[in-house]
């Protein structure tokens, strides 16, 4: 018994030995491998990295260097030509001299306070510059008039510098530079187009270098468009720990608003509270170190594939003879015991594979046994037998549902059929109700002609196996109507076959299981008065016209979940016990609301009968036809006995019970 549960609870692997093999030489490759490109990976990405980090810091200096020289000596000119307004002189030579020298200043002057922002004491106009392009003066007045609130701070001793675009032809920057204090103070104001600021700013290979102000506004970047908008862009990482930073450079890794990251670094200028920033995509900067990577996983892939051919040629010459036995085993267990597999050695391969064709020789056989037993006894029961015989042959007292069925008037269909026909319908129809039968893990118990003997809980334990017995007999009368309608629709057998209508009998209780017989004959069934009952029950249900028929202890398992329809309570004969008896109908939501009503009415009828009450109990009962839509026998039957006790009144310790002189 231990053994047999062994080898059911065996799975076996779909890993073979040269699988086996070839894995565990390929994880030694690929964790080897892998471990090496990992490190070589990480130490050459850190390093390239740091030396990304290194360029683009030494970038930003070298450019704020040579943008802190541009503004410087734009500056000290600019405080020159402004003492030349003021003081005259030859103001025209040396204002020509700066033009040249600084073409991109379009206007410059001195201002005072106000509340526009700057009202100019004196100021100058590049006529040349003005020549060359579209703007006019009325634009560049307009200019400074919308930005010149924006160099403000120049008054509180702050140099200021902001980008001018917007609203203008060009990229274009103010600067601002405090001159003097005094009863009045006097403010520098530049503006100038960014072409030669730009051109510091262009793209370098995949590094891009920007300036902003010190509100984080754009002034200067290679794209144009950023700076004709002054974009606001404190919000991103680089532009924040510029901002907030103590020193005046730092290296930092951050995710942009594209979902690109990237590596920068950014230095502050003393000038003007403005900061160089230079960005690297990390992506395009680590390029290199990923064409590495897969260069490496390359050569993996190549070393691996060369490893697995090898081992596979090798472990063919040890697996082969151990493939064809499990082939062999496979074909045995399909129930082929015609093996051709042959020792093809000497060794413990070549002696298992002799002892196997010898035990294939012995399966065989028993095989045939049981393929015997198969076809006459339920193989729930064969399985068991084999487990312990024994114990089956002992026999058990179990609790268990009985089942009776058997087919209406089939005794005047087999009359009217051919052999040929009534073997067919017949087939036909136990077939399906077995399938049933066995779907709702009931046992077959015989066939008795047309009749068919189930068990539910035995031999095997089987969980709410009355409800599953009431299912399997509900789905039974539905599966015979579309057998019918199968019969009908294709014109075949007789009428009286295309009218079967079947009879179900159903008992829940105590019962004797286990072989039945003498020691060289015996069958598997139940015995006692559980089962006594339930064959009755069945006979009854043609006195009721119902199709299914079951006793109160059926009801008690099963309590409301179908729909059961009190019918009578009776005493069978050779039982002192009074029985009520049910129609099992099945689920409510299957039938037409007249069915369920009627259910309903009839027991409010019979509800009367039992409190004696029968002139209310047969003016209820009446109804029962017309509701249900057809003739209902249990109603009549029940009406004629109303009459009958209307006209010879029952005992007064009469209780309801009526006595069947019949089986």
């Amino acid at each position: 018994m231990e053994t047999t549960e062994q080898t059911e609870d065996f799975k076996p692997s779909k890993i073979t030995i040269k699988v086996k093999l070839i894995g565990i030489i390929s994880a030694i490759i690929i964790f080897a491998l892998s471990l090496m490109i990992f490190l070589a990976s990480a130490f050459f990405r850190n390093d390239n990295e740091k030396r990304i980090q290194e360029n683009t810091l030494k970038l930003t200096e070298v450019i704020g260097q040579r943008v802190e020289s541009e503004l410087s000596s734009v500056f000290h000119n600019l405080r020159i030509n402004a003492l030349v307004l003021e003081s005259g002189g030859q103001k025209d030579t040396i204002l020509r001299l700066f033009f040249e020298n600084y073409p991109n200043i379009f206007y410059f002057g001195v201002g005072v306070r106000s509340a526009e922002g700057i009202r100019p004491l004196t100021a100058i106009f590049n006529d040349k510059f003005i020549n060359s392009t579209s703007i006019t003066k009325d634009d560049i007045l307009n200019l400074h008039k919308v930005h010149s609130i924006n160099l403000q701070p120049a008054f509180s001793g702050a140099t200021v510098m902001i980008n001018a675009s917007p609203g203008f032809q060009v990229p274009a920057y103010a600067i601002a530079i405090p001159l003097k204090k005094g009863e009045q103070t006097t403010v520098l104001f530049a503006y100038s187009a960014s072409t030669a600021l730009l051109q510091a700013f262009s793209n370098s290979g995949i590094t891009t270098t920007y300036m902003v102000g010190p509100t984080g506004a754009v002034i200067a970047h290679p794209d144009e468009k950023l700076v004709l908008s002054n974009a606001d862009i404190s919000s991103s990482p680089i532009v924040q720990a510029l901002l907030q930073s103590r020193i005046d450079n730092g290296q930092i890794r951050f995710t942009d608003s594209d979902s690109v990251v990237r590596l920068a670094s950014f230095k502050k200028m003393p000038v003007a509270g403005l900061g160089i920033i230079s960005t690297v995509p990390e992506e395009k900067a680590m390029e290199e170190v990923y064409n590495i990577q897969r260069r490496n996983i390359l050569i993996l892939f190549i070393i691996l594939g060369t490893a697995v051919l090898v081992v596979f040629f090798y472990s063919r010459s040890l697996t082969t003879p151990v493939v064809k036995l499990v082939d062999a085993t496979k074909q045995i267990e399909a129930g082929d015991f015609q093996i051709e597999v042959k020792p093809a050695s000497g060794d413990e391969i070549g002696i298992l594979t002799n002892s196997f064709i010898k035990m294939g020789a012995g399966l065989e056989e028993r095989e045939k046994v049981k393929q015997i037993l198969g076809s006459m006894i339920d193989p729930t029961v064969v399985q068991e037998a084999m487990k312990d015989l024994a114990a089956l042959k002992r026999g058990a007292e179990r609790q268990i549902t009985a089942f009776f069925s058997d087919v209406a008037g089939f005794s005047a269909i087999s009359e009217k059929l051919t052999s040929v026909d009534l073997a067919s319908v017949l087939n036909e129809y136990l077939s399906a109700m077995t399938l049933i039968l066995k779907e709702h893990d009931g046992v077959l118990d015989k066939y008795i002609g047309d009749a068919i003997v189930g068990i539910w809980n035995a031999p095997i334990d089987v969980e709410n196996h009355t409800m599953k017995a009431a299912e399997a007999s509900v789905k039974m009368i539905a599966r015979l109507a579309e057998l019918r309608d199968y019969w009908k629709s294709n014109n075949m057998y007789i009428k009286e076959a295309q009218e079967m209508d079947v009879r179900i009998g159903l008992n829940y209780g105590p019962a004797k299981t286990g072989f039945m017989g003498t020691d060289a004959l015996a069958s598997y069934t139940m015995m006692g008065d559980t089962v006594n009952l339930a064959a009755r029950l069945e006979a009854a249900a043609k006195d009721y016209g119902v199709n299914i028929l079951v006793a109160d202890s059926v009801h008690e398992q099963i309590g409301n979940q179908l729909l059961l329809r009190k019918l009578d309570k009776v005493r069978v004969k050779g039982k002192n016990e009074p029985v009520t008896l049910y129609e099992l109908i099945g689920k409510a939501d299957d039938f037409a609301q007249g069915r369920v009503d009627a259910v309903h009415e009839f027991e409010l009828g019979i509800s009367a009968y039992f409190k004696k009450d029968f002139s209310s109990a047969i003016k209820i009962l009446e109804k029962i036809d017309t509701i249900r839509g057809e003739k209902d026998k249990a109603a009549h039957m029940l009406i004629e006995r109303c009459q009958t006790y209307l006209l010879e009144p029952p005992p007064e310790n009469w209780d309801g019970v009526f006595t069947r002189t019949h089986k």
